[in-house]
């Protein structure tokens, strides 16, 4: 016979926002410096919430601790308690339909193709008098977030200082993208795969952004795979490299969402193959300082945003699970 007088599970929203906190860092050790707390005191933390979900949350891989499938289920409902707590303490409230607010957001080109096409949408139709501001991101980018002149970035960057949260938006494979009839596809054809060795024949299309932070710490396979071909055409535009490639022979390397949306356009006559085996994944995520972390109109614009993202990346069968 069901008790109905169960006591339910204590737990506080502290706990529920250290649980956030360790999904945005994937460190224990980041988690409870964030939280002012010593590393025996977060082991308690973690431990009594793993009591009461009944499970483990977190495991460790290597030096990151990875979330568990039930971790993944939980994390959208413990977001929507905690929003919903903060509208209860906040004394600022924001009617969506009437604010002329403008989110000033930091990112590249891409960013805005790949990361906000589905939450553009959204985001204008509850908030038609609101704006949108993109600038581009440089080396001032936790500056200008930690003064408030920004109000968040796009960018895959996951060392930020003790001050800002960062959330993984999604983890994807990498492509590489050539015109039609280039000798790659042949070669890929008969092979099953493109080596570092093929793409070493080949000059390629080159991105960079001046000033803007290291995104990855660069390791023996990176370097070895940046330094396999040699730059033909460098440019800071993802939008302008179909222009490119479809007058070259050169190859272009990115997250293979950026290259559907390529590919997608029938003007240009592309054709993305699968990057060498030793590249790294790519994960995009969104950065905020602690500041703004309880603003609850920016709260509401970042699960737009991060909802937006990951339904389009699933949509294209572009994010790894």
């Amino acid at each position: 016979m069901t008790d109905e007088t169960a006591v339910q599970p204590d737990l506080s929203l502290d706990e529920l926002q250290f649980l956030m906190t360790l999904w945005e860092t994937r460190s224990l050790t980041s988690a409870a410096s964030r939280h002012r707390m010593s590393m025996g005191s977060a082991s308690r933390r973690l431990a009594h919430l793993r009591t009461v979900f009944s499970d483990e949350l977190f495991v460790r891989s290597g030096l990151v601790m990875l979330p568990t499938g039930r971790m993944r289920a939980l994390y959208p409902r413990v977001e929507a308690v905690l929003r919903s707590s903060q509208s209860l303490f906040s004394q600022e409230s924001f009617d969506l339909a009437n604010t002329r607010r403008v989110v000033r957001i930091l990112s590249v080109d891409n960013g805005v193709l790949t990361l906000m096409n589905e939450a553009i949408g959204r985001f204008y139709q509850n908030a038609p008098n609101a704006s949108i501001a993109i600038r581009s991101i440089d080396e001032q980018l936790f500056e200008r977030l930690r003064d408030g002149s920004a109000d968040m970035a796009l960018y895959p960057i996951r060392n930020v200082p003790k001050d800002f949260h960062v959330l993984e938006l999604y983890k994807t494979r990498r492509g590489l993208l050539v015109r039609e009839g280039h000798p790659l596809i042949e070669r890929y054809n008969k092979q099953g795969r493109i080596t570092t060795a093929d793409l070493a024949e080949f000059r390629k299309v080159d991105i960079t952004f001046s000033g803007a932070p290291l995104w990855q710490q660069p390791s023996a396979a990176a370097t070895a795979f940046d330094d396999c071909q040699e730059a033909a055409f460098s440019m800071p535009f993802f939008l302008a490299v179909p222009y490119v490639l479809a007058q070259t022979d050169f190859t272009y390397t990115a997250p293979v969402i950026t290259l559907m949306h390529f590919v997608r356009q029938s003007s240009f006559k592309l054709r993305m193959l699968p990057a060498p085996a030793e590249i790294a994944p790519f994960s995009p995520c969104i950065i905020w300082h602690h500041g703004t972390h309880t603003d609850p109109f920016l709260q509401w614009v970042r699960a737009v945003i991060t909802d937006g993202c990951r339904n389009e990346a699933r949509r294209l069968g572009a994010i790894d699970e």
